[in-house]
């Protein structure tokens, strides 16, 4: 008998660590910013293509030299596979989720730049574990960040600060089940708050651009819902291979420990929304221009959060085409892969969940 306590007592402490879904893997961050930084794995912050450089590095919105303005659309799906005791359950989701940035010259010195985009996004499906949660739920943070930023240029130098006003919103869901009779609650929850981030960029030549960015963390909430949102140090680098094939790569530092979200209503005793570890981040992608056409490619690898660990690999491609000089239409597609979360006892599988996302993008840039 007690060695069957102490059985269960462990399967239920791994089961904390194990059923961490697709958003908890890598932490809240969506990376997703524009169509152009998506097919490029948003390494490209060393190099302006277009106003959405200000979802990565801010600074670097002074090598546009005239006034821009970016749109786009991403249709972001993501699947989880439950297998809990033999007992399996199979959840999707997917969302559209826009954003938009603009950029323009103030003088030689100064630029102006604001961005609207996501900065963290979830979307979580938890089933009915008897004992341990016994009432499927699903629980929607999400948050948009309107950021304006002041860049100062010097010879080939740009520094620039960044302020934010987020707005988060929390939706949760829960389906509880009695006797054969079930009962679907649904709440909604709404805070704010800002946060701030400094950047660097610096031209060397004519071929090579490394720029940097630090968001500090952020706190803010009240009584139905809390962010917690970790510090993020990033930093790019950009090599014109030549005239027309250029490469990025950036790595970045997450510091989700004991970071994440809390709802007031929902008691997280299997840790979905808390960071266990610090979360460090490579990408890097490809762009060959051929006339009016843009190819690129892109690759990430994330560290997850959870106490399994493992690394996240995300795969994306990209098109775009300049249909006039000042107007280019970008598309772009991606595919992720999640790590795997297991426990076995021997031959026998006790838990496994699998998290798989997918997704395409839409976007166009104009400059005026």
């Amino acid at each position: 008998m007690v060695n069957l306590t102490i059985y269960f007592c462990s399967v239920l402490l791994l089961l904390v660590s194990l059923l961490i879904n697709r958003a908890q893997a890598t932490g809240f961050n969506f990376w997703e910013s524009s169509t152009l930084n998506t097919s490029l794995a948003n390494a490209n912050g060393a190099s302006a293509r277009d106003a959405s450089v200000q979802a990565m590095v801010p600074a670097s919105i002074t090598q546009l030299n005239q006034p821009m303005v970016n749109a786009n659309v991403t249709h972001y799906g993501v699947s989880t596979d439950y297998d809990i005791f033999n007992q399996q359950s199979h959840y999707e989701v997917a969302n559209p989720i826009p954003s938009g940035f603009f950029s323009m010259p103030i003088s030689e010195h100064w630029f102006f730049g604001v961005g609207i985009a996501s900065r963290a996004a979830a979307d979580i499906s938890v089933p009915s574990i008897p004992l341990v949660h016994p009432n499927e739920t699903r629980i929607q943070p999400i948050t948009v960040s309107i950021a304006p930023t002041v860049a100062y240029k010097f010879n080939n130098l740009s520094v620039a600060v960044t302020g934010e006003y987020i707005v988060a919103n929390g939706h949760l869901e829960s389906t509880k089940c009695f006797l054969g009779m079930c009962n679907e609650q649904q709440t909604d929850y709404q805070t704010s708050g800002f946060g701030s981030a400094i950047s660097a960029t610096w031209q060397a030549n004519d071929w090579l651009s490394v720029a940097a960015t630090h968001r500090f963390e952020t706190d803010f909430g009240d009584q139905h819902l809390l962010f917690e949102l970790p510090s993020i140090t990033s930093g790019y680098i950009n090599i014109k291979l030549n005239q027309q094939l250029s490469w990025d790569s950036s790595y970045s530092y997450s510091r989700w420990h004991n970071k994440g979200v809390s709802f007031a209503e929902y008691h997280d005793i299997l840790g979905l929304f808390q960071g266990f570890q610090n979360s460090k981040r490579f990408a890097t992608g490809l762009e060959y221009q051929v006339e009016r056409w843009f190819f690129r490619a892109g690759f990430s690898i994330d560290e997850a959060i959870d106490m399994q660990g493992g690394n996240d690999k995300r795969y994306r491609l990209g098109v775009g085409y300049h249909i006039s000089p000042n107007l280019q239409l970008n598309i772009a597609a991606f595919k992720e892969d999640y790590a795997r979360k297991q426990f076995s006892a021997g031959a026998i599988n006790l838990v496994e969940v699998q998290n798989k996302g997918n997704g395409y993008s839409l976007g166009i840039s104009y400059q005026l």
